[in-house]
Protein backbone atom coordinates (compact mmCIF):
# COMPACT_ATOMS: atom_id res chain seq x y z
CA UNK A 1 0.00 0.00 0.00
CA UNK A 2 1.28 3.31 -0.79
CA UNK A 3 2.45 5.72 2.13
CA UNK A 4 0.17 8.32 3.03
CA UNK A 5 2.62 11.23 1.68
CA UNK A 6 2.46 9.42 -1.93
CA UNK A 7 -1.04 8.70 -1.99
CA UNK A 8 -1.50 12.43 -1.43
CA UNK A 9 0.87 13.08 -3.87
CA UNK A 10 3.29 15.64 -4.84
CA UNK A 11 3.24 19.57 -6.22
CA UNK A 12 5.49 22.36 -7.47
CA UNK A 13 5.49 25.11 -9.53
CA UNK A 14 8.03 26.07 -12.12
CA UNK A 15 8.01 28.43 -15.45
CA UNK A 16 9.25 26.62 -18.91
CA UNK A 17 7.74 25.93 -21.81
CA UNK A 18 7.95 22.63 -23.22
CA UNK A 19 9.94 23.09 -26.64
CA UNK A 20 10.42 20.84 -29.44
CA UNK A 21 6.96 18.90 -29.12
CA UNK A 22 5.73 16.97 -31.99
CA UNK A 23 2.65 14.64 -32.38
CA UNK A 24 3.59 10.78 -32.19
CA UNK A 25 0.34 9.28 -31.89
CA UNK A 26 -2.89 9.80 -33.37
CA UNK A 27 -5.86 10.57 -31.13
CA UNK A 28 -8.40 8.15 -29.62
CA UNK A 29 -11.21 10.45 -30.72
CA UNK A 30 -11.75 13.79 -32.28
CA UNK A 31 -11.95 14.88 -28.10
CA UNK A 32 -8.95 13.03 -27.12
CA UNK A 33 -5.50 15.06 -27.67
CA UNK A 34 -2.52 13.29 -28.78
CA UNK A 35 0.55 12.39 -27.39
CA UNK A 36 3.68 14.68 -28.07
CA UNK A 37 7.58 14.13 -27.61
CA UNK A 38 8.83 16.91 -26.16
CA UNK A 39 12.37 17.60 -26.26
CA UNK A 40 14.37 14.83 -24.03
CA UNK A 41 16.74 16.85 -22.20
CA UNK A 42 14.65 20.13 -21.45
CA UNK A 43 11.76 18.28 -20.16
CA UNK A 44 14.15 16.94 -18.21
CA UNK A 45 15.77 19.69 -16.65
CA UNK A 46 12.35 20.89 -16.06
CA UNK A 47 11.02 18.12 -14.41
CA UNK A 48 13.87 17.39 -12.09
CA UNK A 49 13.58 21.12 -11.38
CA UNK A 50 10.25 20.96 -10.46
CA UNK A 51 10.55 17.97 -7.98
CA UNK A 52 13.89 18.52 -6.54
CA UNK A 53 12.29 22.28 -5.82
CA UNK A 54 9.29 21.00 -4.46
CA UNK A 55 10.85 18.13 -2.25
CA UNK A 56 13.05 20.44 -0.40
CA UNK A 57 9.85 22.89 0.69
CA UNK A 58 7.96 19.79 1.60
CA UNK A 59 10.82 18.88 4.46
CA UNK A 60 10.91 22.61 5.21
CA UNK A 61 6.68 22.21 5.96
CA UNK A 62 6.86 25.85 3.85
CA UNK A 63 2.70 26.05 3.33
CA UNK A 64 3.08 28.98 1.62
CA UNK A 65 5.41 27.50 -0.91
CA UNK A 66 3.67 24.46 -1.09
CA UNK A 67 0.22 26.09 -1.60
CA UNK A 68 1.60 27.96 -4.68
CA UNK A 69 3.63 25.43 -6.46
CA UNK A 70 0.21 22.53 -5.76
CA UNK A 71 -2.32 22.28 -8.42
CA UNK A 72 -5.27 23.74 -7.09
CA UNK A 73 -7.05 20.48 -8.03
CA UNK A 74 -4.57 18.13 -6.13
CA UNK A 75 -4.85 21.12 -3.09
CA UNK A 76 -8.35 20.78 -2.61
CA UNK A 77 -8.08 16.50 -2.87
CA UNK A 78 -5.13 17.05 -0.19
CA UNK A 79 -7.52 18.73 1.92
CA UNK A 80 -10.35 16.30 1.81
CA UNK A 81 -8.10 12.97 2.75
CA UNK A 82 -6.96 15.31 5.74
CA UNK A 83 -10.14 16.38 6.49
CA UNK A 84 -12.22 12.99 6.15
CA UNK A 85 -10.10 11.39 8.77
CA UNK A 86 -11.03 13.82 11.25
CA UNK A 87 -7.92 15.90 10.85
CA UNK A 88 -6.46 19.68 10.41
CA UNK A 89 -5.38 20.60 7.43
CA UNK A 90 -2.75 21.82 6.86
CA UNK A 91 -1.09 21.12 10.10
CA UNK A 92 -1.82 17.43 10.14
CA UNK A 93 -0.47 16.89 6.24
CA UNK A 94 2.65 18.36 7.06
CA UNK A 95 3.22 16.45 10.37
CA UNK A 96 2.37 13.11 8.14
CA UNK A 97 4.26 14.09 5.20
CA UNK A 98 7.32 11.50 4.72
CA UNK A 99 10.35 12.08 2.43
CA UNK A 100 9.66 11.88 -1.09
CA UNK A 101 13.25 9.67 -2.66
CA UNK A 102 15.68 11.54 -4.21
CA UNK A 103 15.90 11.37 -8.01
CA UNK A 104 19.41 10.32 -7.92
CA UNK A 105 18.06 6.76 -6.78
CA UNK A 106 16.13 6.52 -10.28
CA UNK A 107 17.46 6.55 -14.14
CA UNK A 108 15.57 8.82 -16.19
CA UNK A 109 13.54 7.41 -19.42
CA UNK A 110 11.59 9.75 -20.80
CA UNK A 111 8.67 12.23 -21.27
CA UNK A 112 5.68 12.92 -22.92
CA UNK A 113 3.19 15.59 -23.09
CA UNK A 114 -0.44 16.28 -23.86
CA UNK A 115 -3.17 18.52 -24.13
CA UNK A 116 -1.12 21.11 -26.50
CA UNK A 117 1.91 21.01 -24.17
CA UNK A 118 -0.30 21.71 -20.78
CA UNK A 119 0.46 18.21 -19.31
CA UNK A 120 3.60 16.49 -19.28
CA UNK A 121 4.69 13.05 -18.09
CA UNK A 122 8.16 11.74 -16.85
CA UNK A 123 9.19 8.50 -15.89
CA UNK A 124 12.04 7.09 -13.98
CA UNK A 125 13.27 3.79 -12.86
CA UNK A 126 14.81 2.51 -10.34
CA UNK A 127 14.65 0.58 -6.57
CA UNK A 128 12.32 1.49 -4.26
CA UNK A 129 10.88 0.18 -0.82
CA UNK A 130 6.93 0.75 -0.46
CA UNK A 131 6.18 -0.37 3.44
CA UNK A 132 8.69 -0.56 6.19
CA UNK A 133 8.51 -4.71 5.76
CA UNK A 134 8.41 -4.61 2.26
CA UNK A 135 11.57 -5.76 0.14
CA UNK A 136 12.74 -3.15 -2.44
CA UNK A 137 11.82 -3.69 -5.92
CA UNK A 138 12.60 -2.08 -9.40
CA UNK A 139 10.01 0.25 -9.69
CA UNK A 140 8.76 2.80 -12.66
CA UNK A 141 8.56 6.34 -10.80
CA UNK A 142 6.10 8.44 -13.21
CA UNK A 143 6.18 12.06 -12.50
CA UNK A 144 2.99 13.66 -13.57
CA UNK A 145 2.98 17.85 -14.14
CA UNK A 146 0.30 20.33 -15.31
CA UNK A 147 1.06 23.93 -16.47
CA UNK A 148 -1.26 25.96 -14.70
CA UNK A 149 -1.72 29.96 -14.68
CA UNK A 150 1.71 29.98 -17.03
CA UNK A 151 3.34 27.64 -14.27
CA UNK A 152 4.46 24.41 -14.37
CA UNK A 153 3.03 22.71 -11.49
CA UNK A 154 3.74 19.22 -10.18
CA UNK A 155 0.32 17.63 -9.54
CA UNK A 156 0.77 13.77 -8.59
CA UNK A 157 3.67 10.96 -8.74
CA UNK A 158 2.81 6.84 -9.72
CA UNK A 159 4.82 3.92 -9.31
CA UNK A 160 4.53 0.74 -10.56
CA UNK A 161 5.81 -2.57 -9.45
CA UNK A 162 8.18 -3.72 -12.19
CA UNK A 163 9.37 -7.10 -10.41
CA UNK A 164 6.87 -9.16 -12.78
CA UNK A 165 7.49 -7.21 -15.69
CA UNK A 166 10.92 -8.00 -16.80
CA UNK A 167 10.53 -7.34 -20.61
CA UNK A 168 8.91 -3.98 -19.58
CA UNK A 169 12.03 -3.17 -17.64
CA UNK A 170 14.18 -4.06 -20.30
CA UNK A 171 12.65 -1.62 -22.45
CA UNK A 172 12.44 1.12 -19.85
CA UNK A 173 16.11 1.18 -18.84
CA UNK A 174 17.08 0.85 -22.69
CA UNK A 175 15.24 4.22 -22.49
CA UNK A 176 12.32 2.84 -25.04
CA UNK A 177 10.13 5.46 -25.65
CA UNK A 178 7.55 3.24 -27.35
CA UNK A 179 6.66 1.38 -24.31
CA UNK A 180 5.38 4.87 -23.02
CA UNK A 181 3.23 5.09 -25.26
CA UNK A 182 1.92 1.40 -24.91
CA UNK A 183 0.85 1.53 -21.97
CA UNK A 184 -1.39 4.42 -20.36
CA UNK A 185 -0.09 4.04 -16.91
CA UNK A 186 2.70 6.19 -18.27
CA UNK A 187 0.92 8.99 -20.43
CA UNK A 188 0.30 12.38 -19.07
CA UNK A 189 -2.94 14.04 -18.69
CA UNK A 190 -4.90 14.03 -21.61
CA UNK A 191 -7.25 16.60 -19.89
CA UNK A 192 -6.18 18.97 -17.16
CA UNK A 193 -7.30 17.83 -13.68
CA UNK A 194 -10.99 19.18 -12.60
CA UNK A 195 -10.84 20.76 -9.17
CA UNK A 196 -13.27 18.70 -6.75
CA UNK A 197 -16.18 20.20 -4.46
CA UNK A 198 -13.97 20.51 -0.66
CA UNK A 199 -15.85 18.40 1.52
CA UNK A 200 -17.49 18.83 4.68
CA UNK A 201 -16.53 16.99 7.59
CA UNK A 202 -16.96 13.47 7.64
CA UNK A 203 -20.08 12.40 9.40
CA UNK A 204 -18.50 8.73 9.73
CA UNK A 205 -14.84 8.04 8.79
CA UNK A 206 -14.84 5.44 5.68
CA UNK A 207 -12.31 3.68 3.38
CA UNK A 208 -12.25 1.56 0.42
CA UNK A 209 -9.79 -1.38 0.27
CA UNK A 210 -9.53 -2.94 -3.44
CA UNK A 211 -7.55 -5.68 -4.42
CA UNK A 212 -7.72 -5.94 -8.28
CA UNK A 213 -4.78 -8.37 -10.00
CA UNK A 214 -5.01 -7.53 -13.86
CA UNK A 215 -7.69 -4.60 -13.24
CA UNK A 216 -7.52 -0.76 -13.37
CA UNK A 217 -11.01 0.43 -11.88
CA UNK A 218 -11.87 4.20 -11.87
CA UNK A 219 -14.19 5.04 -9.23
CA UNK A 220 -16.36 7.85 -7.25
CA UNK A 221 -18.10 7.19 -4.23
CA UNK A 222 -21.09 9.53 -3.04
CA UNK A 223 -20.28 11.59 -5.79
CA UNK A 224 -17.21 13.29 -4.29
CA UNK A 225 -14.61 10.91 -3.39
CA UNK A 226 -12.58 10.10 -7.09
CA UNK A 227 -10.18 7.05 -7.06
CA UNK A 228 -8.33 4.72 -9.37
CA UNK A 229 -6.52 1.23 -8.75
CA UNK A 230 -4.39 -0.22 -11.42
CA UNK A 231 -3.33 -4.05 -10.93
CA UNK A 232 -2.37 -3.13 -6.97
CA UNK A 233 -4.05 -3.76 -3.61
CA UNK A 234 -3.98 -0.57 -1.74
CA UNK A 235 -7.05 1.19 0.55
CA UNK A 236 -7.87 4.80 0.48
CA UNK A 237 -9.56 7.19 2.77
CA UNK A 238 -12.92 8.19 1.37
CA UNK A 239 -13.02 11.65 0.79
CA UNK A 240 -15.94 13.31 2.88
CA UNK A 241 -16.94 9.84 4.49
CA UNK A 242 -19.46 7.91 4.44
CA UNK A 243 -23.17 8.63 6.00
CA UNK A 244 -25.65 6.82 8.13
CA UNK A 245 -28.40 5.90 5.67
CA UNK A 246 -28.10 6.08 1.99
CA UNK A 247 -25.22 6.31 -0.07
CA UNK A 248 -23.56 6.08 -3.75
CA UNK A 249 -20.61 4.15 -5.79
CA UNK A 250 -19.88 4.14 -9.31
CA UNK A 251 -16.88 1.91 -10.68
CA UNK A 252 -15.82 0.82 -14.20
CA UNK A 253 -13.73 -2.21 -14.46
CA UNK A 254 -10.85 -2.89 -17.54
CA UNK A 255 -8.17 -4.89 -18.27
CA UNK A 256 -4.63 -3.33 -16.55
CA UNK A 257 -1.64 -2.85 -19.32
CA UNK A 258 0.74 -4.28 -16.08
CA UNK A 259 -1.07 -7.64 -16.05
CA UNK A 260 -3.03 -10.25 -17.36
CA UNK A 261 -3.50 -13.10 -14.76
CA UNK A 262 -6.67 -12.03 -12.95
CA UNK A 263 -6.76 -14.95 -9.80
CA UNK A 264 -9.90 -12.56 -8.30
CA UNK A 265 -11.26 -9.22 -7.43
CA UNK A 266 -12.31 -7.49 -4.16
CA UNK A 267 -13.54 -4.29 -3.58
CA UNK A 268 -14.51 -2.99 0.23
CA UNK A 269 -16.03 -0.51 1.92
CA UNK A 270 -15.63 -0.10 5.35
CA UNK A 271 -16.77 2.26 8.50
CA UNK A 272 -13.81 2.49 10.38
CA UNK A 273 -13.93 2.81 14.25
CA UNK A 274 -13.41 5.70 16.31
CA UNK A 275 -14.00 4.92 19.89
CA UNK A 276 -11.70 2.22 22.11
CA UNK A 277 -11.95 -1.19 21.29
CA UNK A 278 -14.36 -0.52 18.16
CA UNK A 279 -13.82 -2.40 14.87
CA UNK A 280 -14.14 -1.56 11.31
CA UNK A 281 -17.32 -2.91 9.75
CA UNK A 282 -18.05 -3.81 5.73
CA UNK A 283 -21.17 -1.76 4.32
CA UNK A 284 -20.55 -2.89 0.57
CA UNK A 285 -18.40 -5.34 -1.43
CA UNK A 286 -17.67 -6.82 -4.66
CA UNK A 287 -15.76 -10.17 -4.42
CA UNK A 288 -14.80 -12.45 -7.58
CA UNK A 289 -13.25 -15.43 -7.52
CA UNK A 290 -10.86 -16.20 -11.13
CA UNK A 291 -14.03 -17.55 -13.19
CA UNK A 292 -15.85 -14.91 -12.50
CA UNK A 293 -16.81 -11.81 -14.19
CA UNK A 294 -15.57 -8.09 -13.43
CA UNK A 295 -18.21 -5.98 -14.31
CA UNK A 296 -18.67 -2.41 -12.87
CA UNK A 297 -21.95 -0.49 -11.95
CA UNK A 298 -23.82 2.03 -10.21
CA UNK A 299 -25.07 1.14 -6.43
CA UNK A 300 -26.61 2.77 -3.56
CA UNK A 301 -26.62 1.03 -0.46
CA UNK A 302 -27.59 1.99 3.34
CA UNK A 303 -25.03 1.77 6.23
CA UNK A 304 -28.08 0.82 8.78
CA UNK A 305 -27.66 1.02 12.70
CA UNK A 306 -27.41 -2.83 12.22
CA UNK A 307 -24.40 -2.83 10.60
CA UNK A 308 -23.10 0.11 12.71
CA UNK A 309 -23.96 -1.98 15.53
CA UNK A 310 -22.26 -4.49 14.81
CA UNK A 311 -18.82 -2.45 15.09
CA UNK A 312 -18.78 -3.09 18.76
CA UNK A 313 -17.49 -6.55 18.72
CA UNK A 314 -19.44 -7.79 22.37
CA UNK A 315 -22.58 -7.64 19.56
CA UNK A 316 -22.81 -11.38 18.19
CA UNK A 317 -25.19 -10.01 15.08
CA UNK A 318 -23.15 -10.85 12.18
CA UNK A 319 -23.13 -7.65 9.70
CA UNK A 320 -24.93 -7.99 6.50
CA UNK A 321 -23.38 -5.93 3.61
CA UNK A 322 -24.60 -4.98 0.32
CA UNK A 323 -22.78 -7.16 -1.95
CA UNK A 324 -22.71 -6.28 -5.51
CA UNK A 325 -22.18 -9.32 -6.76
CA UNK A 326 -23.56 -12.65 -4.67
CA UNK A 327 -21.13 -14.18 -2.50
CA UNK A 328 -20.58 -17.97 -3.71
CA UNK A 329 -21.67 -20.77 -0.78
CA UNK A 330 -18.65 -22.39 0.75
CA UNK A 331 -18.23 -25.11 -0.55
CA UNK A 332 -18.90 -28.29 2.32
CA UNK A 333 -16.38 -30.04 3.73
CA UNK A 334 -15.99 -33.38 2.56
CA UNK A 335 -17.00 -36.65 5.15
CA UNK A 336 -14.45 -38.75 5.44
CA UNK A 337 -15.08 -42.70 4.92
Amino acid sequence: MRTFFFFLAMSFAWVFPLPGQQPTASPKSTQTPPLLTPDQEKARELVETVYNTWRLSVQRGDESGWRSSTTSSRQVKVRNLVISERGSFPGDFFRSAQSAPPLENFRYVGALGSVGGRTIAATYVGKLQLGSKAAAHQNALVIELVQEGGKWKLDQTRFFNLSKLPAVLKRLEAKDLAVLREQDGFHPYRAIPATPPACPKPELIGKVFVDCPGRAIEMRINGVSIHEFDNERRADTISGGLKRGSNTISYTIRDSAFSSEKPGMGIGLFVMPEGQGKQPVCVFDHILDATGQANGGNFSFDVTPELLSAMDPNNKATPHPFHAEPLKPREESKTKN
